[in-house]
Order: structure tokens, then sequence, then C-alpha cells
């Protein structure tokens, strides 16, 4: 397993481009995690299931360890095992019926999950600013991202192969969300047939989320 774990931080580190702070933090985790399924008996990525990962987030709390660590240690976890399902060393996810990374932070929730669904199915998707929209929505619920980071989002932050997007919050820290299936669609739907025709003449414009102009979105347009 330590191979394998070496083969994705390799990869977030040459390919992606992650800062060294964030490598350094999924390496503790991951290491963390392998030595706790070695504690208890299991061998091999393959023979890892969702409640292995539960336990092991379960046992972290218990430790006092921070509920903002414990997150982090989800996303490392779950972006791990999307790698390795992308490469074909495993045959299915065990962290893909995990609940969102965002819920080990024991952040309440203002709006029910119906009321949610409802303000994410309010734009047009016949409109390219509709389908942009609703890219958006799907994003802020999905990653529990701010405001900021989503406006600051650069085309090039996202990984769709992994399903994962780099946000950049105050300080310009910088943290890896995974996405969800109902996110990367709406992102895919976005970035295939609405982006290219918001970005016009504008091709140097690397931000994600477009105006009707074809500039970065800015808080004044939300």
């Amino acid at each position: 397993m330590q191979e394998l774990i070496q083969q994705f931080l390799d990869y977030l580190s040459v390919e992606r481009g992650l800062a060294p702070n964030t490598i350094q933090a999924y390496t503790r985790d991951l290491k963390e995690f392998a030595a706790f399924l070695k504690e208890h008996g299991v061998v091999g990525v393959d023979k890892v299931t969702h409640k292995d990962v539960t336990e092991f987030m379960w046992s972290r709390k218990n430790k006092g360890i921070a509920a903002n660590s414990i997150s982090r240690g989800l996303v490392a976890i779950r972006i791990f095992f999307r790698f390795l399902l992308r490469e074909q060393k495993i045959k299915q996810d065990p962290t893909s019926v995990l609940d969102s990374p965002k819920l080990w932070k024991c952040i309440p929730d203002v709006l029910g999950v119906a009321e949610v669904e409802k303000l994410i199915t309010e734009p047009d998707t016949r409109d390219p600013l509709g389908i942009r929209d609703r890219a958006m929505l799907e994003l802020l619920y999905a990653t529990g991202a701010r405001v900021s980071e989503l406006i600051n989002l650069n085309i090039n932050d996202l990984n769709m192969d992994v399903g994962f997007v780099k946000c950049f919050g105050k300080g310009n820290k910088e943290r890896i969300v995974p996405l969800g299936r109902k996110a990367q669609a709406a992102l895919k739907v976005y970035i295939e047939k609405s982006r290219p025709g918001l970005i016009g003449k504008h091709l140097s414009n690397n931000g994600l989320f477009l105006s009707r102009l074809g500039k970065k979105m800015t808080r004044q347009m939300l």
C-alpha cells in the first residue's frame, strides 16, 4: 500500500502541482490510515471497505483530533481511492457511499435537503447562463466552498478525471475538495456547452465561471 500511496502523492505533486504543505498533510493522513488498516488486519487496497474508512475517522475523532484535520484526512482518502479506481488498481471505490467530508466539521445545515434541491434546480438549463448557474450551485453544495473561493476558481483547478477541485481560501491557503457525481455532471455540461459560448474572444481568460461578457465572475454578479 505504501508504494501506491507514493504513486498517488507523486501524481498530486508532479501532474497536479499541489503545494508542498498539502502534500505533506496528505502524506501524514494516508500513512496513518495505512497503519490503522495494518493494525486491524486489512491487507491490500482492494480489501478496504467503507466501514474501515468510517472506523478510522471515528478513531481520529476519539483521539481528540480537530474536526478540520479529520475532514482533510477523509478528503485525502477519497481522492486516493478515486485515483486507484482510475488507475484500475481497484474495482470499486469504498468511499463512494460515504458522507461529504464537510459533514465531519459539524457545521449545521441552514437549509433542508428538499430546500437545497429546489434551489439548485431553479436555473433554466436551456440557457447558457442557467447552465452556468446550475453548475455553480451544484459545486457550492457538493463542496461547501465559499463564494470567494468559487469565483476565483480557474479552469485548471478542476480535475475531472479523478474528480476534485483545488480551492484557495483565506491567506491563499490551498485545499482539495472531492466532487460529487451531480457536481461533476453539471460542470461537464457547463464546460462543454456553455463556457465556450461565454468566453467568446476572451480566449486567454482561465476563469472557470464567466459572465455573459466572457469575464471572470465577481461577488456583485451573484
